[in-house]
């Protein structure tokens, strides 16, 4: 990192906490390699060609990553100090593009080297150590003396503290001119180049913050993340364009469940218990049992889950479709769809708040779910999950005193009041520990796949 012999030894501490915390949490597949970040004519990270990435992370996590494999070695990412380089390692072993890191430190270029080695693209990185201070011009694009051995950069990425890019920022803008053949992108963490003021400098509180006038695309800005489109493409139109984020499961797992309070009132509660409560005893009285040996994959899950959820200790209704819906009154079906309208609207909004997964998508609901727990019901599987669904909110409709245990889990336990709920990732592990009593729960899914009128598997 070119600032890093001027800064203190506490400052270059916490910025590689900063970069060590977001190289684990960041979608960086999305973030770095995203069509978000590549220009459309490149198709270097094609979401609909169905064709996987053998032994990448996403495959092997059994996510909806897909790429066009032919074509990903079209772009190149350089990191702008790159410190141990686990960004473009982890680009490199998902995406297959080649990258590019400079650092100053000796130390940290060894280090990325030997990471690179051992996770197996060490043919599709290259490192330098330099100052970039003393780049000369061009050099970004492969041109510049000395360094011309060099892919010219597609996607420059910056994690910078703002004193680094203000000092880096009139180099780097000439450089992103330069690169517009190449549809260069600048990508920074944290801190944006139309913004970042150097505080080191006396006159610093007085300084122009945007003197370059960089066009910043802050649809990532959730994540600490801005983009600078290509020279002379503006930020409207490439935000227009960008692509839906995409996660793999482990970064899944590294986001947080959010607990809100009072999803639903005492008046919508106590409607949906009457409803469930009815569905119920009608079920009890017109159970037929259900047939395992269907000739589908499918239709095997589908029997499956409904045989679970016939048992007396964990019992579904699948509010959400035709086949519920035609049992009940006008009143309640009018009840359930203004409930779920009510519903999606504030997952969409706290999504656009913590992590934007539904951005840019088309998304209609999944499911529409009543959990009725009784003694010894719980969902104990350490790896269940919500597959293919994106958001899933589960609202508690018991009151606290008509159970005990029944403590929903991600990777720690959330307790909820009756009327409020936990809204989380659906590929995100959950849990609902063993219950004494009564509690019963409305789950709602999300997914861009049409609104289903069946079950979840139909």
């Amino acid at each position: 990192m070119c600032c890093r012999e001027k800064m203190s030894s506490r400052s270059w501490q916490m910025l590689r906490t900063v970069r060590l915390a977001h190289s684990q949490s960041l979608p960086l597949c999305h973030v770095l390699l995203g069509e978000s970040l590549i220009s459309s004519k490149l198709h270097v990270l094609d979401l609909r060609s169905g064709t996987r990435m053998r032994n990448s992370p996403a495959a092997l996590g059994g996510t909806s990553f897909t790429a066009d494999v032919k074509q990903i070695h079209l772009d190149v990412l350089w990191d702008l100090g790159c410190g141990d380089g686990i960004v473009l390692v982890e680009a490199a072993r998902r995406c297959g593009c080649r990258c590019v890191g400079l650092d100053i430190d000796g130390p940290c270029i060894d280090a990325a080297r030997s990471r690179a080695r051992d996770a197996g693209v060490d043919k599709l990185c290259s490192w330098l150590r330099c100052d970039m201070l003393r780049l000369p011009q061009g050099t970004l694009a492969g041109v510049a003396q000395g360094l011309d051995e060099l892919p010219a950069a597609t996607v420059a990425l910056a994690f910078l503290t703002a004193h680094g890019l203000v000092r880096l920022a009139r180099w780097l803008h000439q450089e992103w001119q330069l690169g517009v053949s190449r549809q260069l992108r600048v990508v920074t963490c944290v801190e944006s180049l139309d913004s970042a003021v150097d505080f080191t400098e006396p006159d610093a509180l007085f300084a122009s913050t945007n003197e370059l006038c960089w066009p910043v695309c802050r649809d990532l800005e959730r994540w600490g993340v801005f983009v600078v489109p290509p020279f002379g493409k503006d930020v409207s139109s490439w935000s227009a364009a960008a692509w839906p984020l995409r996660m793999t499961r482990a970064e899944v797992e590294a986001t947080q469940a959010a607990v809100l309070s009072f999803v639903l009132n005492e008046a919508e509660v106590e409607c949906l218990e009457k409803i469930g409560a009815t569905l119920l005893k009608n079920d009890e009285q017109d159970d037929e049992g259900v047939d395992l040996f269907s000739t589908s994959e499918a239709g095997f899950h589908k029997a499956a889950e409904a045989a679970l959820h016939r048992l007396g200790q964990h019992r579904v209704l699948y509010l959400h479709s035709t086949e519920v819906r035609n049992r009940l009154g006008q009143k309640d079906r009018c009840f359930l769809e203004e409930l779920e309208a009510k519903v999606l609207a504030l997952m969409r909004s706290e999504d656009s708040q913590r992590w934007g997964l539904l951005s840019s998508r088309s998304v209609q609901l999944r499911s529409m779910e009543y959990h009725a727990y009784s003694d010894g019901g719980s969902v104990m599987d350490p790896e269940h999950r919500d597959d293919g669904s994106l958001v899933t909110i589960s609202v508690l409709l018991s009151r606290l005193e008509d159970f005990q245990g029944g403590v929903f889990s991600t990777e720690k336990e959330h307790f909820m009041q009756r009327g409020g709920g936990v809204l989380f990732l659906s590929e995100k592990r959950h849990n609902v520990s063993a219950v004494k009593g009564e509690r019963h729960t409305l789950v709602l899914e999300l997914w861009d796949g049409p609104r289903n009128e069946h079950s979840r598997h139909d």
